[in-house]
This record gives C-alpha cells, sequence and structure tokens, in this order.
C-alpha cells in the first residue's frame, strides 16, 4: 500500500488588538482556500456599535464622527468586514467544532495538511476555543473534540487503511521554539525545555530540528500528551510570556 503522512495543525497565538478570537482552516479538496471564521465572545453589556450577522457572514463597527472643534471630520463611520462564517456569541463549543474543525479533521485524514489558527487579542477567547473550558465536559475545545473525531474515525476506517497518529507540542516565544513535550527534564521555566530549531529549505519549506514526535495509540494516549504539553506550557509560562504578544502554540 501507498503510504502517505499528513499533518494537522491546531494552533493558538497571542496577537495585535483584535475584538475577535478567528479561526483559520483549510477545508476539504484540492482546490480549496483558506477560510476565516470570526467567533464574537458573549459580553453582558453587548455593544452598541457593534452588528453580527450569521446569515450575511459579516461584522460591522460603528464609530461615530465627532466634531472637533468645528473642523470638517471625514471619516468614515461604519467598518464592515465579511468572513467566510460568523459565529455568533451564544454558538455551542460543538457547534464550532463541526463548522470550523470537522471538516479540517476529514481533509487531513483524506491525506491533505491541514490547519486551525486562532488569532486574536488576549481575552478574546482563543483558549476557550482552541482548548476549552476545565470545569463542563460540554465545554471541551477543538483540540480535545478533534482529537476524538479523529480517533473514532481511524477505527471505522480500519478496514480501509492503515493510520499512525503520532504528536508533536511546541510553544514558540521570541522567535525560539520550545519542545512541551521532552519527557526528560523538570520543567521549572520555558529554557529548561528542548530548543526547536526552524530551518527552511531550498523549496521554501520549513523544517523544525529537535521537535519530538510522540506516538499516540489510543485517544487517550492523545489526551495525556495533551495534559502533559499544557502543564508544562503553565509551569513554564511567565509574567513576561503571559504579557506578550509573541506567545504562539502549536
Amino acid at each position: 500500500r501507498a503510504c502517505r503522512t499528513t499533518r494537522l495543525r491546531l494552533c493558538r497565538a497571542r496577537g495585535e488588538p483584535d475584538a475577535l478570537a478567528v479561526a483559520y482552516g483549510r477545508p476539504m479538496g484540492r482546490d480549496a482556500n483558506i477560510e476565516v471564521v470570526a467567533r464574537v465572545r458573549p459580553s453582558k453589556k453587548p455593544s452598541p456599535s457593534l452588528t453580527v450577522s450569521r446569515e450575511e457572514s459579516f461584522i460591522e463597527v460603528y464609530a461615530p464622527r465627532e466634531d472637533y472643534q468645528g473642523e470638517i471630520n471625514n471619516r468614515k463611520e461604519r467598518h464592515t468586514f465579511g468572513f467566510s462564517r460568523v459565529l455568533e456569541p451564544d454558538v455551542s463549543q460543538e457547534d464550532v467544532f463541526e463548522f470550523v474543525a470537522l471538516p479540517i479533521c476529514d481533509s487531513a485524514l483524506d491525506g491533505f495538511n491541514a490547519t486551525v489558527f486562532a488569532y486574536g487579542q488576549t481575552g478574546s477567547g482563543k483558549t476557550f476555543t482552541i482548548t476549552g473550558g476545565a470545569e463542563r465536559y460540554v465545554d471541551r475545545g477543538i483540540i480535545p473534540r478533534s482529537i476524538s473525531y479523529i480517533f473514532s474515525q481511524v477505527s471505522k476506517r480500519a478496514g480501509e487503511m492503515v493510520v499512525s497518529v503520532q504528536i508533536s507540542y511546541m510553544e514558540i516565544y521570541n522567535e525560539s521554539g520550545y519542545d512541551l513535550l521532552d519527557p526528560s527534564h523538570d520543567t521549572k521555566s520555558l529554557e529548561d525545555l528542548p530548543k526547536v530549531a526552524m530551518l527552511e529549505d531550498e523549496n521554501g519549506i520549513t523544517h523544525t530540528r529537535n521537535l519530538g514526535t510522540h506516538p499516540a495509540r489510543s485517544e487517550e494516549d492523545a489526551l495525556n500528551l495533551l495534559f502533559i504539553g499544557d502543564t508544562n506550557r503553565m509551569i513554564a509560562e511567565t509574567p513576561m510570556n503571559l504579557a506578550s504578544s509573541r506567545s504562539h502554540c502549536i
């Protein structure tokens, strides 16, 4: 049988100020384009300046002009941003997974590299969207739901193909990568973790050196690796890291 390796990347990044948590992905198919999905975080006091349209997939921000001592101000008042899909504040974690990540997982299982990337300012909901909440099972995020779905599909497709799953977990901080799944270190800070080198070949393809890959034979194995990586990340985070816009997790 032919052997093909595909990668499913699930990423979270801290970025410049942005009112939304935004997930990027590649749907199924060879000719698919990148899709941008905006998720609006719930608020106890919704802003009257924000209009969210799920049906037409746009978000409008109203910024009224001000009269500065009688000077003419021709600044635009309404700013409209279109997306592939807009998820309203009351959307469930299950619906987020089905809209955003499920086709991405299917794409990876069908042999296409795929990525889900969450972007937004601190507090916009990236961690909740990607990882989920710790208090309720229904609050699981994209990563644990993707793990569960992938292994259920691997079981269903056992008669069609042989699938092996390997997991890596990397933190990128100040242009340096760190392996969050290294088992040989007693992690006390980010610098205690193995440093990962990112290299680009002559074809422009990026490769990682010193990043471990760990086999996951079951959903439980994969979730244990996720727990180890999350634990190392929490221990290694510093106040500077928490406030930085240069911290990313893959």
